[in-house]
């Protein structure tokens, strides 16, 4: 948001005011902005989980459809991840417990969170027996991975990487369509029959009843924005992938990802708080 917010402030004439609102993984300040006057001067840069997964998990009082879509900026696959002294060198060798009848501890960062669906979808299709242990966060959940305290866990990149490099975990598989560009050697689930996306995305949006010139105007900016090398930089130095979509292709994206986790949600039986 500061980097973006350096190269489009000047280009707009206007000063960005940058708040980091805290609280429910996002919610509260998607929340906010949908009740928000659509004027152009509040928009929203957030991940993808909060539209197309946390309203069928929870009450939010938000959907897509309050929303319109400026730019789609980066994504960030999940990762199937274990200790590097697991007996696991490859996904095949995991798939082999189905006939052992042994109960893999997989590990999350919390309840309802890509990590944990993502391992859930998969041990369900895969007919493992497995049961979860959920942490407050991706930290704890990694360091109980590194103890020996469960068999898996699911994160980011930003989170397994550095402990991959270190020879202290193996990534078993991405749950992405595509190969993640930083991690050429790790294959996809889908590469390996399993058929999951649970990559999360950022994004900038505003409230839908933002006029179309206004919100044409941003989108410019923005696209302009990403294609400057100072952007260019930043991605690079924070590990991140760039995923530049067009406004229109952000919602159409966020709803098509939507129906696959309902359907998702629904078949492991999570119950809507």
């Amino acid at each position: 948001a500061r980097t973006l917010a350096e190269i489009v402030g000047p280009s707009l004439g206007q000063s960005f005011v940058i708040e980091n609102r805290e609280g429910a993984n996002g919610q509260i300040a998607t929340k906010e902005v949908a009740q928000e006057k659509g004027d152009g001067y509040t928009i929203i840069i957030e991940a993808s989980g909060v539209l197309n997964l946390a309203p069928h998990l929870k009450n939010t009082g938000y959907s897509i459809d309050d929303f319109k879509g400026i730019i789609g900026l980066t994504y960030e696959p999940v990762i199937l991840a274990v200790n590097a002294n697991s007996p696991w060198k490859t996904l095949d060798d995991l798939l082999k417990e189905k006939d052992t009848g042994k109960i893999i501890k997989y590990g999350h960062s919390g309840p309802g969170s890509f990590p944990h669906l993502s391992q859930a979808e998969f041990f369900k299709r895969a007919g493992i027996k497995a049961s979860d242990v959920p942490f407050k966060g991706s930290n704890p959940a990694v360091t109980a991975l590194l103890g020996g305290h469960v068999d898996t866990i699911a994160a980011h990149p930003f989170d397994l990487v550095p402990h991959a490099k270190a020879g202290k975990i193996r990534m078993l598989g991405i749950f992405s369509p595509e190969r993640f560009e930083d991690l050429p050697d790790v294959p996809t689930m889908k590469e390996q029959g399993f058929d999951i996306d649970m990559s999360v995305w950022k994004l900038i949006l505003v409230q839908k009843d933002t006029p179309d010139e206004i919100v044409k105007i941003l989108e410019d900016k923005f696209q302009e924005a990403v294609n400057t090398d100072k952007f260019k930089e930043f991605l690079k130095s924070s590990n991140l992938s760039p995923q530049i979509l067009t406004g229109k292709e952000v919602i159409e994206k966020l709803k098509r990802e939507s129906e696959a986790n309902k359907e998702i949600v629904q078949k492991l039986g999570l119950k809507l708080e």
